[in-house]
């Protein structure tokens, strides 16, 4: 984008998530609050940390803030800020080469998110973070489409129009306390922008890790986690955390990630501490490997409702147990990533819990476009939360309606 774009970008946006924004706004103050992180240390980190953003992103977050009413030092706080006050407990799933039934690797993520508190009786959507479909065309760059909460210009999965996919979690390690308050402790860089500018200037997954890694080495992640890349010819999986970073590749063969660093093992909490991310983990390699050499989106679809060990905290399709600070389900992509044409790439979305809108029709609750796919391609009610608002719920799937078919 130019800086007139990245303007009238902003505004169009802000007008459009006003609602969605002023949302994803109240429950990060509330959330920070709950942590006794004070508004006035996270300005000052703010001034501090503003400049890991571009400038034409805190350009169009400028315009979003003021088209959406709110305060721009809000909304740059939570851009910078929002990964570390809450992080994403999610899911990925991938089947590389001769794993999937095409030849071509499948990537598959599941968003978690925690909420905040607030419970406003049936309008329990306000406890939780409004996902939306974001699109970024770019001259100088590769053009982004992601999942994002709205407001946020930081990825939590998405594709570029070379055919590269990526994804992320947090990993729950014996090195970092979820629950710091000290700035030094969640003022960090984001995942979600590291992710952000490997899809913008990688054209293969390798090319992508090529960008990402050495932001790694000079800036941590805000918590310790896992940063999940693919095109249709291989997968890179990058673990790090604050004094440890490793890799591997993965060209055949399936592979998950649930929360927990699986290279770097000895750093994962026990079981007894995070059993979700066991629980989770296990099912998706049991899955894959059951289906190992015929992997299809509709296999990742049915791991993105799954429901064993659960329903609730344990099961990958994740509901409350408790309360609002357990993590639930909020969106999910899989990218049926394709070689020949890389930017007709499949991806289908679904906002909102999994279970109803995987079991919706195309374009209410779940849509299918590809890697190449522009804003106008988009429907609207992805774009302004309309499509989450409808389909995120805590109330368990108890029918019996066959997901929608994909293929």
């Amino acid at each position: 984008m130019n800086r007139r774009e990245a303007v009238k970008k902003g505004e169009k946006r802000g007008e459009m998530l006003k609602w969605a924004i002023g949302q994803n706004l109240k429950n990060f103050w509330v959330s920070a609050r709950d942590r006794e992180i004070y508004r006035e240390d996270i300005y000052a980190a703010v001034r501090e940390n503003s400049h890991r953003l571009p400038d034409l992103t805190k350009m169009e977050i400028k315009s979003m803030a003021r088209s959406a009413s709110v305060p721009y030092m809000d909304l740059l706080a939570f851009n910078l800020f929002e990964e570390n006050i809450t992080p994403d407990g999610c899911t990925v799933a991938i089947a590389a080469g001769n794993a999937s039934a095409t030849g071509e690797t499948i990537f598959f993520k599941q968003s978690d998110k925690k909420g905040s508190s607030e419970f406003t009786g049936e309008n329990c959507y306000e406890n939780q973070q409004v996902n939306v479909i974001r699109v970024e065309e770019h001259e100088e760059g590769n053009n982004v489409l992601m999942v994002a909460a709205a407001g946020s210009t930081a990825v939590k999965m998405g594709i570029n129009d070379k055919g590269v996919a990526i994804g992320s979690n947090i990993s729950r390690t014996i090195t970092f306390d979820e629950e710091g308050k000290s700035a030094k402790e969640w003022a960090a860089a984001s995942r979600g922008e590291f992710m952000r500018q490997g899809l913008i200037q990688g054209s293969t997954a390798i090319e992508a890790a090529q960008v990402i890694t050495p932001l790694l080495f000079s800036d941590p992640m805000s918590s310790p986690g896992s940063i999940d890349i693919a095109d249709a010819k291989r997968a890179v999986i990058l673990e790090g955390e604050f004094t440890h970073l490793a890799a591997e590749w993965i060209e055949n063969g399936v592979t998950g990630r649930a929360n927990k660093f699986e290279i770097l093992s000895h750093l994962a909490r026990p079981r007894s501490e995070i059993p979700s991310s066991y629980c989770r983990y296990e099912r998706v390699m049991e899955m894959l490997e059951k289906n190992e050499g015929n992997v299809t989106v509709e296999t990742m679809r049915d791991l993105s409702i799954d429901h064993k060990n659960g329903p609730g905290l344990n099961s990958i399709c994740r509901y409350q147990e408790n309360d609002y600070n357990d993590e639930t389900t909020l969106s999910a992509a899989i990218f049926q990533l394709r070689e020949s044409k890389p930017e007709k790439s499949e991806v289908y979305i679904a906002l909102g819990k999994t279970s109803y809108s995987w079991r919706s029709e195309e374009g209410e609750g779940w849509v299918k476009i590809s890697a190449d796919s522009l804003e106008e391609d988009i429907p609207e009610n992805f774009l302004n939360g309309e499509a989450w608002l409808k389909y995120y719920t805590e109330e368990h799937y108890q029918g019996d309606k066959n997901p929608t078919p994909l293929i």
